[in-house]
This record gives C-alpha cells, structure tokens and sequence, in this order.
C-alpha cells in the first residue's frame, strides 16, 4: 500500500492550518464572516432541495437572503465572545442548530411537515416510535452527514485560533450592528407591508415553520417559531380599523350551463310528470308538498349588543365579525336523522386508496351508499393527528404554534358533540396509549367518558394496536344506552408499513399479498383492512340490535397516509400525484344504513363535517361561530389548506406562487375581478378567528344563548 498520499495531504493541512493559525486579527475576522455566511447558505440550500423535491422557486432567493443575514447575525455574535470561550460556544451553538436543522429533516421525511418548539417539551412519548425514528435515520444519513459538514470544517479547521479581536478596533461591532439593523428593518417592513401579503402571515402572525421556511429558510423560521412561543404579536391588533366582513363567495354562471353550478349533485327528486301523460285523462289532485325551511342556523346572540358592551378591542372585533359572516341556511336535509344515535370516527391515515368493492366492501359500501363526498380533502395541519381530531370535533381550524385540543379543555366547549347533545350517552375510544397527546385531559373536558389502553381498555399492547379489539371491547358498554354518541380515534392504520414491522399489517397480510403492488402499498392496505373488519363488526351489531337504521355514522381520517413513500403513492394513485392538492383527496363517510346514497361533488374536508352532522340531526347552532360549512347546504363549497391556498368549486389558488387555476367548465372571463382576493380575506378571516375563539375563549364570553335555539 503507497502511503504517500495519505502523509502528504496530512501535510498540506498541516502547513495550511499554521498559516492559518498565523492570521493577523484583521484576516482571522474577514474567514470568519465568510465561513459563518457559508454555513448558513449551504444549509439553507440543502434543506431547501430536500423538502422542496427539488422544485426551486422564486422564494428560494429570499431564502438565500436570509441565510446571509443569519450568517453575518451568528459571524457578529461569534466575534464578541472572549477567545477562550469562543470555540467552545461557537461550536456548541452550531451543533444545536444543526442538530435541529436534521432533527427537523428526519421530521419532515415522514410528517411532511416540520415540528414546532412547543411540541419538543412534550415529546417524551415519541420514543413509542424509536424503530421508525431510527429507520428514518438510516434513510436520511447521507444527508445529515451533509448537513454536519459544515460544522465539521469549523470545529477542526476554523475555530482553534484564539484571536482577540480588540486589535481591530469598533469595527468589530459592525456585523453585529448591521445585522441587527436589518432585523429590525425587515420587521418594519413587513408591518408596513399589505395585510394580503402571504410573506407576511408568515413572518409575523402565523406559527407554521415549513410553510415559513419557503421564503425565509429553516432557521429564520425555527426562528419565528421561537419568538411566537415567548410572545405573540396579535394580528388582530393592527387591523382593527379595517372591515372584517367576510365576502359572500358568488355563484358564477358558467357558459355551458345557465343556473347549475357544476358540484352540487344530489339525488334526482321525482316531479310528478310525465311526458307521456295522457292530456284527456284528468290528473288526480296531490297533496302540496309542505315548503322547505330555509331559515339560517343561527342562534339568539345580539353580536352588535354584545360589541357595545364590551371593554376590550379584541372582542368587540369578533362579535362584529360574527355578526357578518353569512350563516348556512337550513335545507332539505335538515333534521332527516333527528334524535338518531351518532358514531364519530377519526381513523388513522385513512384515505381513498382503501375502499373498494372487494378488498374493503364495507367501507365501500358506507363510502358509496351514504353522502357520497367525491370530493373530500384532509388538510395536514402543524401537530399531525391532534389537529386532525381538533378539527373534527370542535368545527375550528387550529392555533398554530399549540397543541390546540389539550388548550381548548380549559375553555367553554358549547359546540362540542356531547355539549350539544346533553341528554345522549357520551363515550370515548382511543386504542392507543391513553394519555398520548394529553387525551386524558381534553376528551372528559368535551364531556366525553373518555376509555383507552392503560384507562379502562384492555387492548392488547402492539404496535399498532387492534381497530377490531377496540370496537369489540367497548360496544357492549354503549349499545344499550340509547340515544347514544360515541367517538373512536383509530389507530391501526398508523405508520411504518411494512410487512413485518407493523402488526396489523403482519396480522392480514395473507389477505394481500397476492395483489400487484408493492410491499409498502399492501402493508398499508393491509393495516387499514383492520379498520375494515371493525366497521363490519360495527355495523353487525347495530344491525343485531335493530338500530343500525336509526344510528348515523361519520368516519374521516386525521390526516393523509403520509408515511407513504412518494413512489407508493404514486403507484397507488394511478400516476405522478400532486403535492399542492392531490396529496390531501381522501374519502369522508357520512352514513345511515339502508339510506338512499346522495352524492355530494362540490369540494369539502373534514371542518364541514360537524356542521354537517348538527344540520342532519336537526341540532340547534350557530353556523357564523364553526369555520365549516354544512355540506348540505347552498354554501359553495371551499377547503383551506396550512399554507393559506385553497380550493373553491371555481378553482384552486397555490398561495406560493399566487396562481389561480380555473376549474371547468368556468372561466377566467366569467370569474369577477376580485373573486380570488375576496376568498383570500376568507380564509385569512377564518384562521384568524378560529384562533382567537380559542385564545379569548370566547365562546365564554357570550354566554347562555349558546345553549338556546334562536326564536323563530
């Protein structure tokens, strides 16, 4: 073996870091700034290519900006630390920030979004998920070892000399100064900026780091994350001079079809006519059909009194924004299932890839024989399955930066299923852990009786655990309590799919195996055939019992299966998906047995579906104070996603790039001029004050006529 090489590139180093070494102040300080901008701009750039797919943007040049300014900010606080501190912080600093930069990458490649500080305090339960943390790890340890690079360079070949920057005088303070500068600079800016700027929600009042991490990097918005977790700048303050009315969202004519709007099919009514009616033989009279109850959903709340009698700002803005939002009306589905027993399911990564005809027949049936929404989205929101349940059971977008429903149980839950139903019997079912994301706390607080493993639910422990063992453990405790009003959160579809490391997949693997896809694909199909098996054994109780007619049930998964492989997604949907929208299509249930199927093709999500429910029970509440709308309504239909874009039956907006792409059969000519910045200031609106009913409580700050049907 020539060992020449080696002992020569050993001394090039050698002689290079003595020169180095020998630096005056003045060059030791210019490598130092250099190597700190440097640091910041490969990371940024890395991160940016590994969570953008690739795909750069316009954006990404702010990114870079950022990172400069971050890499003069960190080069500045780096000159001032005593020199025989200096390496020792220094590289203590840039470990903790590029362990958090990976730690954000390893999150991402499974959530496909990045986590928030406030989760970190409480992450003590994510070790019940260390072989698919380690399996990330593995798959993504080329990039972290990129990622540490970097810092490698720095601990072994920057930070050694011990140079006192004193010898160069004030000029030391300059990037420090400059730096500081510009932060406040750019705070100023993005004040004074148009509210409609997207930059600046993200910049200043919305807590979604990935989302902020498209225009200002990772660490700027880890960074935002940090000072939104200490303090707070209220978006409402700066805008309450402004006219918070939330516009009407038109309903457009098309060309092809004059007074039918394209999303709205239901099933077709018989008029009573026939072509073919004989015209001498006289018509026997028929009873006229009572008229339909068109009347808003509303409650006996005087939002404009209770502005006038209010001491603070903030909740005179939100009584006067309630009071202008335009309420559902009621319809001819209103009170169909009236004093009907209700079952609510959150199921675990659920998604249209599971019904089907012969491999999941029951949950095809409930899908295709119900409300059938063809098109029906799951947004991901900052705290994966949490969030899916806050929106589920409270009909409210959750607060960024929170987890939201553990915060909602100290607040007035007037909305909640069991608060609105108080004379059911309220059960809760959760197969997993009990006090995983802190249920033990928020689901009594809903007015549930709340049950799961380690509570009064003797699953048996595996990972995943049973959907089948969970419904037939607990439907003897509810079955005979009529009227009834049961949640379960699922578990059983829950990620990493693989034949052997996933024992729902493991346990009905025989049943797919044969099927022409890949591993991942079947073991996914595999684990959610135990959700498939509890419906059946669900509905065959009802059934048993005489009331599965009279027993309405709702299922809609808690996000997409984003523990799927981009590759097994395409696969399974047929072709390359799309990640703006495409991603988040998935199948929601709304079912009674033996019901004539309705099928619903304007788009909605999983926020509509309370609503929903209340109007199909014939359920008094106020249709202003829930962000949803009832599906079965006259509201057009609109589904808002994390990262401010949305799609309406007239289109789909992608707030990055601030594109609007027109549904057919409309078109851009017959669409008004401020279609698309009036439903922005929509879904603006209803983020904002989704928030502020949680922070102000404010369903508290009404008072009794939550609890009271308007008078009519």
């Amino acid at each position: 073996m020539d060992w020449s090489t080696p002992l020569k590139l050993k001394d090039m180093y050698q002689t290079s870091k003595s020169h180095y070494d020998n630096f005056d102040a003045k060059k030791h300080f210019l490598i130092l700034g250099l190597f700190m901008i440097f640091y910041f701009v490969f990371q940024e750039t890395l991160m940016y290519v590994l969570t953008r797919a690739g795909n750069f943007s316009k954006h990404y040049f702010s990114v870079l900006s950022f990172a400069m300014l971050n890499g003069v900010l960190f080069w500045g606080i780096s000159i001032l630390i005593p020199p025989k501190f200096r390496r020792i912080i220094t590289n203590g600093l840039l470990l903790i920030g590029t362990v958090m930069v990976c730690a954000q990458l390893v999150y991402y490649s499974f959530f496909r979004t990045y986590f928030i500080l406030t989760s970190v305090g409480r992450g003590a339960q994510i070790v019940e998920f260390m072989d698919i943390i380690l399996e990330l790890l593995r798959n993504k340890l080329w990039a972290i070892l990129l990622l540490f690079l970097p810092m490698i360079i720095y601990a072994f070949l920057i930070s050694k000399p011990k140079t006192d920057f004193k010898s160069i005088g004030k000029k030391r303070f300059l990037p420090l100064i400059i730096a500081l500068l510009i932060i406040i600079g750019v705070h100023a800016s993005f004040i004074l900026v148009p509210n409609d700027s997207v930059a600046k929600d993200y910049f200043l009042y919305l807590n979604r780091p990935y989302q902020a991490s498209e225009y200002f990097g990772t660490y700027t918005a880890v960074g935002i994350d940090f000072r939104n977790s200490i303090f707070e700048i209220n978006s409402s303050q700066d805008k309450l001079a402004e006219d918070y009315t939330d516009p009407t969202m038109p309903s457009i004519p098309t060309k092809e079809s004059e007074g039918n709007e394209p999303g709205n099919s239901k099933t077709e009514e018989p008029t009573g006519h026939s072509d073919n009616t004989d015209p001498e033989t006289p018509e026997t009279p028929t009873e006229p059909e009572a008229p339909i109850d068109r009347s808003p959903h509303i409650l006996n709340i005087d939002f404009e009194d209770l502005a006038s009698g209010r001491s603070r700002d903030v909740l005179k803005q939100m009584d006067r924004y309630f009071n202008s939002v335009e309420p559902t009306l009621r319809n001819e589905h209103t009170g169909i299932f009236e004093d009907y027993n209700l079952i609510v399911i959150t199921a675990e990564s659920f998604s249209h890839y599971v019904p089907d005809p012969d491999l999941t027949p029951t949950l095809y049936k409930m899908m295709t024989e119900g409300f059938h929404l063809t098109n029906f989205y799951n947004p991901v929101w900052n705290v994966s399955t949490l969030d899916g349940e806050y929106v589920v059971v409270t009909g409210l977008y959750p607060k960024d930066g929170a987890w939201s429903l553990y915060h909602m149980a100290s607040r007035e839950q007037a909305f909640s299923y069991p608060n609105r139903l108080p004379n059911y019997s309220s059960y809760a079912f959760h197969n997993h852990t009990f006090d995983y994301y802190s249920r033990e706390v928020s689901h009594p607080a809903m007015g549930y009786d709340y049950y799961a493993l380690g509570r009064g639910l003797d699953v048996t422990p595996s990972w995943p655990e049973s959907d089948l063992e969970m419904m037939e453990l607990s439907v003897d405790m509810w079955i005979d309590q009529e009227p009834f009003n049961i949640y379960y959160l699922t578990v059983s579809g829950h990620a990493g799919y693989s034949r052997y490391g996933n024992a729902m997949s493991m346990k009905n693997w025989h049943r797919v195996e044969n099927l022409p896809l890949s591993d991942e694909a079947k073991s996914y199909l595999a684990c959610n055939l135990e959700l498939e098996d509890a419906m059946t054994y669900l509905l065959e109780r009802l059934r048993d019992a005489g009331i599965a007619d009279r027993t309405l049930i709702v299922l809609s998964a808690d996000h997409y299966p984003y523990g799927l492989s981009d590759e097994t997604f395409n696969e399974l949907a047929g072709g390359e998906i799309d990640h703006q929208f495409e991603l988040y299509r998935s199948a929601g249930i709304i079912y009674v047995d033996g019901m004539e199927p309705v099928v619903i093709d304007k788009p909605v999500a999983n926020i509509d579906l309370m609503p929903t429910i209340y109007n199909l029970l014939g359920v008094p509440y106020d249709s202003r104070l829930l962000m949803g709308r009832d599906i079965l309504s006259d509201s057009p239909g609109l589904v808002l996603f994390n990262d401010l874009s949305w799609i309406s039956e007239v289109g789909r907006y992608t707030s990055a790039s601030e594109k609007f792409e027109v549904n057919a059969p409309y078109s851009l000519e017959s669409i008004p001029e401020n279609y698309v910045n009036s439903i922005n200031d929509i879904v603006r609106n209803r983020f904002l004050f989704s928030r502020l009913i949680l922070e102000e409580d404010y369903y508290a700050q009404i008072g009794p006529p939550l609890i009271e049907e308007e008078d009519r």
